[in-house]
């Protein structure tokens, strides 16, 4: 038996050196610092957690579904044209060119989009688009419950499916997870095309931290719906247990973005290549106000577009930066910079809930808290129901919904689907929907951070340790 041991230290030895240049090649410091950490003093076991966790093997496999290579360089800044009639200000052309810089979809205008309020604003509205579809629906979304309300969206489905209408949806493996009563194979057996997005069995078991974290759905390339919220019962509990969030039906020319992003993920997930049909808009229509553009983003991309985009607008930001958000986890870049931000004296809010559904969640945020706070950030805990609602206002002009949280499982492993857009009066509806949670949310201080037991602060600090993953 002793003579395992020398195999053994030849083996650790020959896997750390392979994993520790592997993590050199691709890691940014100060992770690669710790998982080179992690694997020398986790003699083969730390290997395996990295072979696990610490490899993005999407990319290679998304690009080669996809068929082609994403640019990942920002375009040139003197390509940018500038669609906005008579932008303002100085600050909100700078955050225009910055955006453009980040991601090259164009904005587009003419488009409306409406805040569609919690589980009674939203399912209603989507299942009366459902009810009205003359020729295609695409639906993708996380997690698809067979429960009440799934049945209600798979019976409007079926319906549609029987009036030929061509019916797809695309579910998260691990959001809709395997259930005993599937959605998807209820409707694939009524003859609904589904699938899955990276299947979970044991040759995708290093893909596990990737997820398709999209909600979006195309009727007719006429009307889209984009935010994030799933179709669960838990959206529509009563006795004040049900979920509160944020969703948004769109109209307009970035229906053509939402088509390609469905397009490209079903792609992805099924090897079929489909072309949704697209309505354009009447002229007399294009007077809409809301400027807008998808922003695409997942592991497939270097570029980490949201973040980047969130960071350049703090950096503008002149009076108000607005965030409600579920899981307020932000790295350090995104925590220094809502920091300066809210020291060059411009007012950062961010609500989040008092308890979300993840404990661990609860305990490292809390343990982001002093830091921001010392630096100017207010944070406020609304009280139940969770509110899962995505959402940053800048100076009441500019907005960012859809499906990504604040932490890093959102802005570096996940696919996400958001929507920025430019309108005062979108941006003044939002402003008050902030303001009425916000009103009922308690202000956390740097004295009750202070006050917090030993033992707490350990606690929450240790949990913050596992924030990339959680």
């Amino acid at each position: 038996m002793t003579d395992i041991w020398p195999f053994l230290l030849v083996l650790h030895i020959a896997l750390t050196a392979v994993v520790c240049t592997h993590i050199i090649l691709t890691k940014a410091e100060t992770p690669a610092i710790g998982w080179i950490g992690f694997v020398l003093v986790s003699p083969l076991f730390g290997a395996f957690i990295y072979w696990i966790f610490g490899i993005n093997r999407v990319s290679r496999r998304a690009r080669r579904y996809r068929g082609h290579r994403r640019n990942d360089v920002p375009p040139n800044l003197a390509t940018h044209d500038m669609p906005f009639k008579g932008l303002p200000t100085p600050q909100q052309r700078q955050l225009f060119q910055f955006a453009r810089s980040v991601h090259d979809m164009p904005f587009l205008g003419g488009n409306r989009v409406v805040p569609l309020v919690n589980a009674d604003g939203a399912y209603p509205n989507m299942l009366a688009a459902i009810a009205e579809a003359k020729r295609s629906i695409a639906l993708s979304v996380y997690i698809f419950d067979c429960d009440e309300v799934g049945l209600k969206f798979i019976e409007a489905l079926t319906a549609a499916h029987r009036r030929g209408v061509k019916v797809r949806v695309l579910l998260d493996e691990i959001g809709s997870g395997k259930r005993t009563k599937p959605a998807d194979k209820l409707l694939s057996a009524a003859g609904i095309s589904t699938a899955r997005f990276i299947p979970q069995n044991l040759k995708f078991l290093p893909l596990i931290n990737l997820r398709n974290h999209r909600k979006i759905m195309v009727v007719d390339g006429r009307l889209g719906y984009i935010g994030g919220m799933n179709i669960c019962l838990s959206y529509a509990a009563q006795k004040n247990e049900e979920i509160r969030d944020l969703h948004f039906r769109v109209s307009g020319p970035v229906i053509a973005q939402l088509n390609a992003m469905f397009e490209e993920d079903w792609k992805f997930a099924t090897d079929e290549t489909v072309e949704l049909p697209l309505i354009e808009c009447p002229p007399e229509k294009m007077d809409d106000p809301v400027y807008a553009r998808t922003i695409p983003d997942g592991p497939d991309s270097s570029a980490q577009r949201t973040q980047w985009v969130m960071l350049g607008a703090l950096a503008v930001a002149q009076k108000s930066v607005h965030v409600l958000t579920p899981y307020f986890l932000p790295n350090e870049i995104l925590t220094n910079a809502l920091g300066v931000c809210a020291m060059r004296g411009v007012s950062v809010q961010v609500v989040v809930p008092s308890r979300t559904d993840i404990v661990l969640v609860d305990w490292a945020m809390e343990a982001k808290f002093k830091y921001l706070l010392e630096h100017g950030v207010q944070i406020y805990r609304s009280p139940p129901p969770f509110d899962h609602t995505k959402l940053m206002i800048v100076d009441g002009v500019w907005t960012l919904v859809g499906s990504s949280n604040w932490d890093q499982r959102s802005l570096r492993l996940n696919f996400e689907a958001n929507l920025e857009c430019y309108d005062g009066d979108l941006g003044r509806d939002l402003e008050t929907h902030f303001d009425s949670i916000k009103k009922v949310a308690r202000a956390v201080t740097v004295a009750d951070m202070m006050a917090l037991p030993l033992a707490r602060r350990l606690r929450n600090n240790f949990a913050r340790l596992f924030a990339p993953y959680l």
